[in-house]
């Protein structure tokens, strides 16, 4: 009686490709990569017989993860931001907003007519959280007119972000400077430490040139 010598087919996984790159520059994707395994033809022989047993060749489609992000920052160092999946609101209930970004009425003396930032207004005391996975690169008590300020820096899309958390109550924060966090993690809570008229969150959100863009409209459009 003939018998026919089983083949085992093993497949290799490439290993993970990580590069760092300047701040001054924005992280790539790299083009997937087709790995293609071939077998030629075996022929084994049982006996008198023959018998030709032939594999065919798979092929595999490999798509490898965009490198980080490196970034130097003071008081912290280095910085590898691994680009982030999910991206939340900061407060539970963001449809209750005072000033928006841009131009205003100043509401106090010594208050901007120009807003940097998006002001939520959740109720004093409410949970403050990260947007988005990233590093915090700031957490202070000292903020000047920010009061209570933390500030966490991503990697979304391939772009360093970072969101700025302020006049938040004194003794709330939940981090510290150079710790990982992810997407909707506590950092602290809503107050109205600094220059602040009532509580509130105020949010700022900027890119490597530090100019501050509006961070309402930015969310809105990425959370579904």
């Amino acid at each position: 009686m003939a018998f026919t010598g089983g083949m085992i087919v093993a497949t290799s996984v490439p290993a993970l490709a990580v590069a760092a790159t300047d701040v001054e520059h924005r992280a790539s994707v790299y083009a997937p990569v087709e790995d293609t395994v071939t077998f030629t033809p075996q022929t084994v022989e049982v006996g008198s017989e023959a018998v030709e047993s032939t594999l065919a060749s798979e092929a595999y489609d490999v798509h490898e993860a965009p490198p980080p992000i490196v970034s130097q920052v003071a008081n912290v160092g280095a910085v590898s931001l691994v680009e982030t999946g999910a991206i939340v609101w900061p407060v539970q209930s963001p449809d209750r907003r005072s000033s928006g970004f841009g131009p205003r009425d100043a509401p106090c003396a010594g208050c901007s007519t120009v807003h940097d930032g998006v002001d939520f207004n959740p109720g004093d005391g409410t949970p403050v959280m990260s947007i988005a996975d990233g590093v915090v690169v700031l957490a202070t008590e000292n903020g000047g007119g920010l009061g209570v300020n933390v500030e966490v820096q991503h990697n979304i899309g391939g772009e360093l972000v970072t969101s700025s958390y302020a006049h938040m109550q004194y003794g709330s924060i939940a981090v510290s400077e150079g710790q990982r966090v992810t997407a909707g993690q506590q950092l602290g809570r809503v107050g109205t430490t600094g220059q602040s008229t009532g509580p509130h969150l105020h949010l700022e959100m900027f890119g490597t040139d530090g100019v501050r863009f509006d961070g309402f409209a930015w969310l809105a459009a990425r959370i579904r």
